[in-house]
Order: structure tokens, then C-alpha cells, then sequence
């Protein structure tokens, strides 16, 4: 996954437009649009305004698409497993 839809990710989170983003972070509109159009390629500053505005955003799965131990730890523990399902080669299942 390109660093292009992991931010895409990071705006459909925080259920935003790019517009709405860009002025959450403080860049310009078309700053954005150059980015995500391929034109520019994101500057540190980009992901420091990121960073400043959502400080539990993981930069480095951002930038790199690797999440930490610690990171995949915290999600682990932060959702709950409802049920769990077995499914069979013959084409059953089992719901736990």
C-alpha cells in the first residue's frame, strides 16, 4: 500500500474530506492534491503537522506501512473479539 492511501486511510478515519484534512493540519488545499495526484511528494513538515494534530498517528506505518510491536499490541487490546468461527472443508461452520 502506497503512503498516499495510508494517509487516504488516516482521512477516512477521522471521517474527513482532503479539504477538511488540509486545514486540520494546516497546509494548503492544493498542497494536498499535488501530493495525492503524484505531482509532490509529502515533506517532513507534512508529517510533523500530521503528527502535531493527531499525536497517536503512527508515522512510521504511515511513511513506511510497518506497525510496531507496540502499535499492534495496542489495537490487539483495544477491540474486542465477539465470536469466533471455524469453518470446515466441507463447507460447514461452527460459531464460537
Amino acid at each position: 500500500m502506497s503512503i498516499a492511501k495510508r494517509i487516504q486511510q488516516l482521512i477516512d478515519s477521522k471521517s474527513l474530506t482532503k479539504s477538511s484534512f488540509a486545514n486540520e493540519i494546516g497546509i494548503q488545499r492544493s498542497s494536498l492534491a499535488h501530493f495525492f495526484s503524484g505531482r509532490n511528494k509529502p515533506s517532513l513538515d507534512f508529517f510533523l503537522k500530521i503528527k502535531e494534530r493527531y499525536p497517536e498517528t503512527d508515522l512510521n506505518w504511515i511513511i513506511s506501512g510497518k506497525r510496531t510491536k507496540s502499535q499492534i499490541k495496542k489495537e490487539i487490546k483495544s477491540s474486542e473479539i465477539e465470536s469466533v468461527i471455524i469453518l470446515y472443508k466441507d463447507g460447514t461452520f461452527k460459531k464460537n
